[in-house]
């Protein structure tokens, strides 16, 4: 899970992301809560955001916060009867990751009590929505080879 978050902040170096990275945690989180039996524990997920915090100097606690919503979002909400095919689990998702990001980003308005400039947070969140798909394909392929490999 660190390792995916320095990779995450890592991607800023290309040209493409200078704006704003995509959030790779959370689709990895939700992906393996949803299709994996590795579900990472609430302490985990507080730890690695709040190192991520400490080593990318953001402010303490937002990435944990983030981490965390998504997790509950994704485990207690009445998705699992929506999500028969990856369309409407790209739906899911993106209700999942949308409401957790705008919990976090209004707490930080309040926090800080100015706006933020919105042209990065509108690229981070569409990159995100962008990259899901190709995250879910990826891992329905690597789990189809698998269970060829197994058989």
């Amino acid at each position: 899970m660190l390792f995916l978050t320095i990779f995450e902040k890592s991607l800023s170096f290309l040209p493409i992301f200078k704006t704003a990275t995509p959030s790779l945690i959370s689709v990895i989180i939700y992906i393996f809560i949803k299709k994996s039996s590795m579900k990472p524990s609430y302490l985990i997920l507080f730890l690695v955001g709040f190192l991520n915090d400490i080593i990318f100097g953001s402010n303490l606690g937002n990435t944990s916060i983030f981490l965390l919503l998504i997790k509950f979002f994704s485990k207690s909400l009445a998705f699992d009867n929506i999500n028969k095919n990856d369309k409407q689990d790209w739906i899911s998702f993106t209700m999942i990751f949308l409401s957790s990001f705008c919990i976090v980003f209004f707490m930080n308005i309040l926090l800080n009590l100015s706006m933020p400039d919105l042209s990065p947070v509108f690229y981070y969140v569409g990159t995100t929505l962008i990259i899901f798909p190709i995250v879910n394909l990826s891992f329905d392929f690597i789990s189809f080879i698998t269970r060829i490999l197994k058989s």
